[in-house]
């Protein structure tokens, strides 16, 4: 504190100012008289005098806005007022006591941002919760649907498959029907189901290396009849560039051509079909001209929108499903999808998706495909469904295996410590008892044979589920008779290898 700061004031005992020294002026005490009252002259003295002992008043503003430390001391029938300069303490106390209140509104807010950082955690935490238990619904929903729909359907097609003899002219015509219709029946059953998967994630990509000219071959042999009919000019042309294998989901591409080529076959009235492939930088590009309506420019923008069909097309079947799907299956192969159209013109579907060469590596998986062993096996088929475990198992009996047929899944236990089977046709969705608890229950008991499951359920979680469960095979319904015989001798070809 500096002295020259210092005052003092003596007062007599009736209260009187008998004298002052040092510097009042600083503090606010202007025209001080003498033998006048000092409570009348000094307002923060007012209700303090007379005092008995030392009274000490800290940090008192006085009236040039300055801050004392003020000791009132009594003595020898005096009272004295002093006055130190407490202004330079009390603007650091009010410093420090600024940057203590800062802190703790800080700390205040820190704490209430923690809060609502935690409560934000649980919102979405919760709301994560919800939406998985919402993809597990759709999930099991798909499933459900995807039974549901390809069960029958399988029994229709194989059916027709069973009845596939020499019969009357007309009656051939009934069949070609039915079947015709019954895989129109699947087709947009699988776009559907295969849109669903796309929006609920559940699809997954199986890269394995691909033949591109086997096919660009199956696609030649499947198209240029249906273009043929039309009178249409059907080429696919490649690039000398393109490797003979790349690593990418071969049936995913192949799906995707045919729905852009038979989107191009369905609009197109005359003209040309030309679909042409190139290889560049790892990356396989592919596109499809055509000479039909063509897309205006207005419609060009949602045209890979669900279920978007143009006017043009509202006789034509389909559900407006096709180029969808092949869109989002691109963009999940790294790969992009446009389109380029003039009306009255035709149209251009180009895209690309990364496929890395590989070369060709023989295996003795590959060579078990060319070669059939003809072995005959004790079958046993589990299916709760009547007419499809009826024509698997006569085609099975065609050919000379033996077979026993259950449609209750709590009886494939006993039978098989029966009949020891060879192998086992799965059903895996069937009441009472499902194909997975079976199939858990027969590996327990040391059954080593193999077990080829049958299921609607195309979607890659399940197929990797049942071979985890101790499955040897997966195929999904409609079953394929011819694809069934093949993977029977093949699974009957390693046992006895």
């Amino acid at each position: 504190m500096s002295e020259k700061v210092i005052t003092y004031l003596r007062i007599d005992a009736q209260g009187n100012l008998v004298d002052w020294g040092g510097h009042p002026n600083y503090y606010g005490l202007f025209n001080l008289v003498k033998g006048k009252s000092a409570t009348e002259q000094i307002s923060f003295l007012e209700g303090l005098l007379p005092v008995v002992h030392t009274e000490v008043i800290q940090f008192l503003r006085v009236g040039t806005g300055n801050s004392a430390h003020v000791h009132i001391v009594p003595y020898q029938n005096h009272t004295w007022v002093l006055l130190f300069d407490a202004t330079a303490e009390h603007d650091r106390q009010q410093k420090v006591q600024q940057q203590a209140n800062e802190l703790s509104i800080l700390n205040y807010r820190q704490s209430r941002l923690i809060q609502q950082m935690e409560d934000t955690w649980q919102t979405l935490t919760k709301e994560k919760q919800q939406l998985e238990q919402i993809s597990q619904a759709q999930s099991r929903f798909v499933a459900t649907l995807s039974h549901e729909l390809r069960a029958p359907l399988s029994s229709i097609i194989n059916s027709t498959e069973l009845l596939d003899k020499p019969v009357e002219q007309y009656e051939t015509n009934y069949l070609t029907t039915i079947r015709n219709n019954a895989d129109y029946l699947l087709s947009l059953i699988d776009n559907i189901l295969e849109q669903t998967k796309l929006e609920i994630g559940q699809v997954v990509l199986r890269p394995s290396r691909c033949d591109v000219k086997q096919t660009l071959k199956e696609l030649t042999d499947l198209f240029l009849p249906l273009a043929q009919e039309k009178g249409l000019t059907f080429t696919i042309a490649s690039q000398p560039t393109i490797p003979s294998f790349v690593r990418i989901d071969g049936l995913r591409f192949r799906q995707i051509l045919i729905n852009l080529i038979n989107n191009a076959i369905k609009f197109t009235e005359q003209g040309f079909i030309k679909v042409t492939l190139d290889w560049q930088d790892d990356h396989l590009k592919f596109a499809v001209a055509d000479s039909g309506p063509g897309i205006p420019p207005e419609s060009q923008a949602k045209i890979f929108t669900a279920f978007h069909r143009e006017k043009i097309a509202h006789n034509l079947p389909g559900v407006g499903l096709g180029l969808t799907i092949s869109f989002n299956l691109i963009q999940l192969m790294g790969g992009k999808l446009t389109v380029e159209s003039t009306p009255a013109v035709g149209s251009l579907f180009s895209g690309f998706i990364q496929a890395p060469a590989t070369g060709y590596i023989s295996t003795v998986a590959e060579t078990s495909q060319t070669t059939t062993t003809s072995l005959l096996a004790r079958i046993l088929i589990v299916d709760d469904d009547i007419i499809n475990c009826s024509v698997i198992e006569t085609f099975l009996r065609e050919r000379g295996h033996l077979v026993v047929s259950t449609y209750d899944s709590r009886d494939a236990i006993q039978l098989t410590q029966q009949i020891q089977p060879d192998l086992i046709l799965m059903d895996l969705l069937m009441p009472h008892l499902d194909g997975y608890t079976v199939i858990q229950q027969l590996r327990e008991q040391e059954f080593t044979q193999p077990v080829i499951a049958i299921s609607a359920s195309n979607f890659e979680h399940d197929r990797l589920y049942a071979l985890k469960s101790g499955c040897s095979d997966y195929l999904v319904k409609p079953i394929n008779i011819e694809q069934l015989l093949a993977v029977i001798e093949q699974t009957l070809s390693k046992v006895n290898a």
